[in-house]
Parts: C-alpha cells; structure tokens; sequence
C-alpha cells in the first residue's frame, strides 16, 4: 500500500483532502499451549488447516468452556475467535457422540461460513448441520434426527425450533454448549428481543435436565461480558487480549473538500466512490461500506459507469433485502477473486470469510468505534499489508473525528445495550414461553420481575389464561409467528415490480419514510418509483424508471410525557429520563437532484401516523437564563433545534447507536417540561436502552456537544455541527450561535 500512499500524497488535489494517516506495525502472534491437550483426531484435523499452535486467547477461552465457565472472547477481524467455540464442540462430541451444541449467528451467511469451517474438520463424531429459514423440510427432519451440532440464527431458534421443543426434546436434553457469535450486533430492539429468546431456551433446557455452558464471541465493544450476561441472563467472564498476529494496517482519514462558499463539503458518497474506483483500477481487492441501502446502491452505479467494460463487471453491491442466492453468489465471487470490488452495507461487517481483501473504504463514520475496527478489519485478513480509508461525511461526529483523530483510534469503545424488559418486548416473548410452557412462579428467575408486572395485562387481552398457579396461553395460533425479533413490532411490506416479483422489503417502522408514493427505490444499481403504497396488504409497487433525482420525506412528530422516572441537574440545566409517547407522520417528500443536492419539487402525502410508547431523556431550560443567553424569543426554535440535533449526533460517543436509531423533538414550550426543552428518545416502541445511557452520561453528552459547536467553523451552522440528514423539517430554523451561548450558560 505504500504506492497508493505515495500517489495520493503526490496529488495535491487528494492530499488536500488526507486530514491524517495513522500506520499500526504489524505484530507476532503470541501462543499458549492447552493443558491437557486436545484430543489426536482434533488437533491432527486442525494441523490440516496449518494450526499447529493455538493463539493465548483461544487457549484461554478454550479452558475456561472446558470447566463450564460461560465466557465471551473479543478480539478483531481475522483473529480466530471461532476456535474458541469449535474446539470445545469438537472436544464434547470426541468424548460423547451424543452431547449436542446449538449455534446461533446473526445472518444466514455467517451461519454458512462456519458451517463449512465446522464440517470441514472430518470428525467422524462431529455432525454438523445448517438448520434455517432456507433448510427444507425432507433435511430438517434429518438434522433433528442425527445432527449433533446445529447451526442457526436467532430468528430460526424463536419461530422454528423453541415453539416445536418436543421434536427437539433429545438434543435439548444433551445439550453442552450454546454458541453467540458477533454478540456485539445484539444490540438495541433486536438485542431486547433475543434476550428474552436465549431465557426461553435456557427455560427449556432446565425442562429436559440439561445446564448448557454459553460461549460468545464479539469485536471489541465497552461491554462484553456485561453485555452477554444481560442478553443471556447469567454472568460471563471475558477473554478481551487479541494475540493473533497482523499485518501493517494504513488508516486514512479522507475529509471531502469543501464547496466554494466554505460552508459545505463534497458528498461523502461521490468522494467514496472516486477512492474505490481508484483502488480497483489499481488492482486492489476493496470493499466499500456505506450506511444505508441507497448508498450502496450509489456508489456501485456510479463505480459501474465509470470502470466500464471489464472492471465495471468485476464489481457488484451487497446488501441486505436481497435475495439470498444473490447474496451467495456476490460472496463466491468475492471470495474466488473474480470480483475486484464490492460496495455494501453493513451486511459485509461481519465474519464471513470473503477471502484476502486489501482495502476498506468506509462511507462516513459508521456510528461507533466498534463498527469502525470491525469494517476496518475486512481488509488485511492476512498478515499482508492493507488499508483502511476513512471518508467524512458533513455529519458533526465525523468532523469532530478529522479534528481529533486521536480520540478514533485511542478511544475505548462505546458501551452496547440491551432492554429485556422492554414490556412491549417482555410481553410478546412472555406469550411465547406460555404456549412452550406454562407459566409459574419460578420464571421470575428467567424474565425478571417485570414479567410478574405484565401478566395482568396479557390475561386481559386474552392472551394468558389463569389454571391454578399457573399461565397457559389462550389462543389457537401460536405466538411466535407473528413476532418479527428484528424489528420494532408490526408486519414489514413486501416490494413488488411490475411483474410480480418481490425485490426486497422494507420494516413498518421505515416504510412510509423509505416506499411512500412517488419515493425513489433503489435496487442493484437501479431506480424504482413508488407508484403504490397499499397499506392494508403491506405492499409498496415499484417501476423501473431513470430519474436523476432522490426523494426526502418530511415529517411531524408530537410527543407527551406520560411518566417521569428519574432526574438530576446538569449545570443549570435540569435532565430528566421516563416514558413518552410519540405520534409521527410523515406528510410530504421532497425531490432533490442526485448530483448537487438541490431541490427540483415538493410534493404532498397523505398517509396514517405512527403512535408508540417509549423511553426518553429531555433537557430543560430553566427561567431567565434564554434571556442570559442573549437568545431572543423569535430565535428560541432554531436555538433548541440547533441543540437538539448536534446532541443526537454525539450520542454514539457514548452508547452503541446511531442518529437513526434515535429521535429528536425541541420547543420553545412544552407543557410537561414546564418550559423550553429538547427531547431525545428510542426510535423503537417500548425503548431500546439508549435513552438511560444518554441520562447517565448527560454531564459528558452535553459538553460534547457544546465542544462539536464550538470547533466547527463555519458560521452558521452547516451539516458538520447543527443540520441533519434525518431532520424531518428540513433543518429549518437552526441558530448554531444561539445554541453555542445556550450551553455555554447552562453549563459554566
């Protein structure tokens, strides 16, 4: 990679832009031996692959799953956490042809991966077998049958194996070891809700007599062992020394060149997709990440245009909502070498084996420091030389990153969090354990005493039924289908084509932000219009159309406290943490041109709103110090505006999260905050365990805030400190001094 560095270094139109390059040395492996050793047929299988020795932390891991201690391992891309797991499971089906392990992946590809890995090891004792959404039915009577190592995802263990136990009552039974892998993506509404599935299979477990030991594997996040035990409900230990070796790694740090007046900078996706054309055209195997399916899409179409010919078709996008041989197939030719280059979403964040790629390009930050390491790490998977690129966005954690690159790479990672107690979630999973088990007294132990609050509710619904001490489940129809684990509650929509095929899909929560009519739907590089949105059906249809220009949506949103649940002074400010409701509507769209940005229509809709409870925290602005301020009274919206959203956009400095994961509401008034306030809640109903984190760590949160106003230079506030690229009004008003002479009161 020194030829790329010292061709951009000589490019005064690209070293302009390089804000900073920081070169990690590459390192030795440091080894540790088992004892006692594992078992010849192990360890000779292993010695096939070219592991002779194992790495400390594999070791160490493997020791403690030996003496049932349930253990989490951090370590970094390419580091070999998974044979921290596979050795144990090896170990257990040597010693007992009949104990079981069940592992659970967050994607299907993941779940492939290691399944080739697993099987790949020629024990004769070993059964491995992939048992998913994709399995057919002849092969998963099979794998219940004879397989004594099964392969998952937690989707698959909530709606295809926990509900039908009793097909699954001798592997249950023998059951040694459960496996979490990238427990680090549990995180939030989709963390809450396998919580409460692993305390449904551990309930399950006890059922049959069987106390399994739980292994888990995870990048380096500020939590590990805190995190895995509230998702798992027991306490782990962790392994967090990666002592595998590595490669030099390059981390550039890419800032786009601003415009011509100084107040805004170059799209961060057409900066991306001029480095990545310049890596491919230089040979160099590179991954493109970018933060949301229509960047994907983006950057892959313009790429195309611009290789032409050969390498255009030795490029292709990645990402979830596409169908899952399409996927495989991108993976293949990835992993073969015929494919040069992939733009893609986080979907490629993870483990999967994509063969030796030699740089990283990553579009704006990627909302923590955890997912940055991790998509930094695709790239070097070897101990070759490789290169991570950095390109900003005008987003104000960004910036403050290009003007403290320091705190990237010295920073400890953000903490991740969970809510199992989430009652919309508890709820839901609380019918789900019903209709496996009768509910009893002793499943406090499993679900907490939240579950003992939430009963009288469901028997009102009919969902539970009283008989003695205990709760049945009352319905016909089981639970479990009807509970989308990935998503915040309701049936996603389907996106269908002129010819009848589904394309992809969209969750309830983003589907009238993401397919409302007359949105732009983008698909493998291509542009669909939204021409119907049926509601009842959860149907949006699209056609393939060329258009230059994206669509925005506009939204309204209110909100009420309905309980106010703890408070504390920060400065002269009051913060305050509780339940909200919150009602948001989506009535317009904007339609803005492709390549600069500027709006060419505004168009009207008229859709349903979206009403949920959640978890909140909101900073009050106490009597007279507006005034103190200087901040006049027609200048308070855009003053409380301004706060509101830079402080969104420092929240992941602190919690796993990103400004899409959270919402925002600031006024002048607000009847249940007695005065001017901004709020900041959970964009998933029942609260997603963001909001406490933002309340605990509010002193910090604040004057992070204020530190990312004030060193933004521009004058009057720009997408680097105060606008938001998710602002349902558009970033109108906005008064970055007024927000400035705000904090700096309320906190001297």
């Amino acid at each position: 990679m020194e030829d790329v560095l010292a061709a951009w270094a000589a490019d005064p139109e690209i070293s302009e832009r390089i804000a900073h390059i920081e070169s990690v040395a590459a390192h030795d492996a440091i080894f540790e031996d088992l004892d006692p050793p594992m078992a010849a047929p192990l360890a000779a299988a292993l010695a096939e692959r070219g592991i002779e020795r194992l790495y400390r932390h594999q070791a160490q891991a493997i020791k403690r799953a030996r003496a049932g201690i349930h253990t989490v391992v951090v370590a970094g891309t390419a580091s070999g956490k998974s044979l921290g797991y596979q050795v144990p499971i090896a170990e257990a089906a040597l010693a007992n042809r009949r104990a079981t392990s069940l592992l659970l992946f967050p994607t299907k590809a993941l779940t492939q991966d290691q399944y080739r890995s697993l099987y790949g090891l020629r024990l004769a004792p070993l059964v491995p077998a992939v048992y998913d959404g994709d399995t057919d039915q002849e092969t998963r009577g099979w794998v219940r049958r004879h397989a004594n190592v099964v392969l998952t995802n937690p989707d698959m263990l909530h709606i295809g194996i926990l509900p039908h136990h009793a097909r699954w009552a001798t592997f249950l039974a023998r059951l040694e070891y459960v496996v979490i892998d990238e427990v680090h993506v549990l995180r939030g509404i989709f963390g809450s809700h396998v919580a409460n599935v692993l305390r449904r299979l551990r309930r399950l477990a006890a059922h049959y007599g069987a106390n399994p030991t739980f292994l888990a594997s995870s990048a380096t996040i500020g939590n590990p062992a805190e995190l895995a035990g509230r998702l798992v409900g027991v306490p782990f230990e962790q392994v967090d020394q990666d002592t595998s070796p590595a490669g030099t790694k390059h981390y550039v740090l890419w800032n786009p060149e601003k415009d011509e007046a100084g107040e805004g900078r170059r799209s961060a996706l057409a900066e991306t997709t001029d480095v990545f054309v310049d890596l491919v055209r230089r040979g160099k195997h590179t991954i493109a990440f970018t933060r949301s399916r229509k960047g994907t899409e983006l950057v892959y179409r313009w790429a195309r245009e611009r290789l032409g010919g050969d390498l255009g078709a030795r490029i292709a996008p990645y990402r979830a909502g596409y169908l899952a041989e399409d996927r495989r197939r991108t993976e293949e030719r990835l992993f073969s070498g015929e494919l040069l280059g992939v733009t893609a979403t986080n979907a490629l964040e993870l483990g999967i084996d994509v063969g030796g790629l030699d740089a990283a390009v990553l579009t704006t930050f990627p909302g923590t420091i955890a997912s940055f390491r991790q998509q930094a790490g695709r790239a070097g998977r070897t101990l070759e030389e490789s290169l991570a690129v950095l390109v900003a966005g005008e987003d104000a954690l960004d910036q403050w990153f290009m003007r403290h690159p320091d705190r990237l790479f010295s920073r400890p990672s953000e903490a991740a969090v969970v809510n199992p107690v989430n009652p919309d979630v508890l709820g839901a999973h609380a019918g789900c354990a019903a209709y496996e088990l009768p509910l009893g007294n002793e499943d406090v132990e499993y679900f907490g005493e939240e579950l003992e609050e939430l009963l009288p509710a469901l028997v009102d619904r009919g969902e539970l039924r009283p008989r003695g001490r205990r709760m049945y489940w009352g319905p016909r129809q089981a639970p479990a289908p009807g509970i989308d684990i990935r998503s915040a509650g309701g049936t996603p929509y389907s996106i269908v084509d002129q010819d009848g095929s589904v394309i992809g899909t969209v969750d309830e929560g983003r589907a009238f932000q993401q397919v409302h009519p007359g949105a732009v739907y983008l698909h493998q590089g291509d542009s669909y219009l939204v021409e119907e949105l049926n509601l009842g059906g959860r149907v949006a249809r699209v056609a393939l159309g060329e258009v230059d220009f994206y669509t925005q949506p506009h939204r309204e949103t209110d909100l009420w406290v309905r309980a106010r649940r703890r408070h504390t002074r920060v400065g002269r400010f009051t913060v305050a943490h509780g339940i909200v409701e919150v009602s948001d509507r989506v009535t317009a769209y904007k339609k803005k041109s492709i390549r600069d940005g500027s709006v060419l229509g505004h168009e009207t809709l008229d859709l349903p709103s979206r009403t949920f409870e959640t978890q909140a925290f909101w900073v009050t602005v106490p009597d007279g110090l507006m005034d103190q301020a200087g901040v006049g009274h027609l200048d308070q919206p855009g003053t409380l505006h301004a706060a509101e959203h830079t402080a969104i956009a420092m929240l992941p400095l602190f919690a796993i999260c990103d400004r899409w994961d959270v919402g925002g509401l600031s006024t002048p008034f607000h009847p249940d905050a007695g005065g001017p306030v901004w709020f900041i809640y959970d964009g998933y109903p029942g609260g997603a365990g963001i909001s406490p984190i933002g309340f605990e760590r509010s002193d910090e949160h604040l004057r992070a805030t204020l530190a990312a106003l004030r060193e933004c230079d521009c004058s009057a506030g720009c997408p680097s400190c105060v606008q938001s690229p998710k602002c349902g009004n558009f970033n109108d008003p906005l008064d970055k001094a007024g927000a400035i002479r705000l904090l700096a009161a309320g906190l001297a």
